[in-house]
């Protein structure tokens, strides 16, 4: 009886990010875990079944709420950015375009509101007021 407990919880826990060890179910749909590239309970690599794009998912220092997350195509960050304060508070939305800020950004405080939004072109600033603190995904590069 004890083993069948034991292999049941084993089951339940695959694939949720609350046992410290994601597995591909943290990946997007259509996107699969780079086993050998990933750190789980600290950050994943998924991949595209068809190459060229990658996601980056950086996990709080619980293992278990994500911290950020980044889209890459070609090698290079494009696409939506979200990083989250421990909780899963949004703390910055903003999106990529060929490795650099474009667009609106914003950040918001722990309590939810937003502290600030700017627009970037570019990867420069151009208007409204600059979101702090760097995203990792323009130092990044998939493997």
């Amino acid at each position: 009886m004890c083993r069948h407990l034991l292999f049941l919880l084993a089951i339940a826990c695959l694939g949720s990010v609350a046992c410290k060890h994601p597995g591909p179910s943290v990946c997007p749909e259509g996107m699969s875990l780079d086993g050998k590239q990933s750190n789980p309970g600290h950050f994943v690599w998924c991949h595209s079944k068809e190459g060229g794009r990658a996601q980056y998912i950086e996990f709080q220092p619980d293992g278990k709420e994500k911290r950020q997350i980044c889209e890459f195509r070609d090698g290079r960050a494009e696409g939506p950015f979200s990083a989250w304060f421990p909780g899963g508070k949004v703390w910055i939305a903003g999106q990529f375009l060929a490795g650099v800020p474009d667009g609106r950004w914003s950040q918001w405080d722990k309590s939810g509101a937003r502290v600030a939004e700017g627009e970037y072109r570019g990867g420069r600033f151009i208007a409204g007021a600059p979101v702090a603190g760097t995203p990792i995904c323009e130092k990044l590069h998939p493997p």
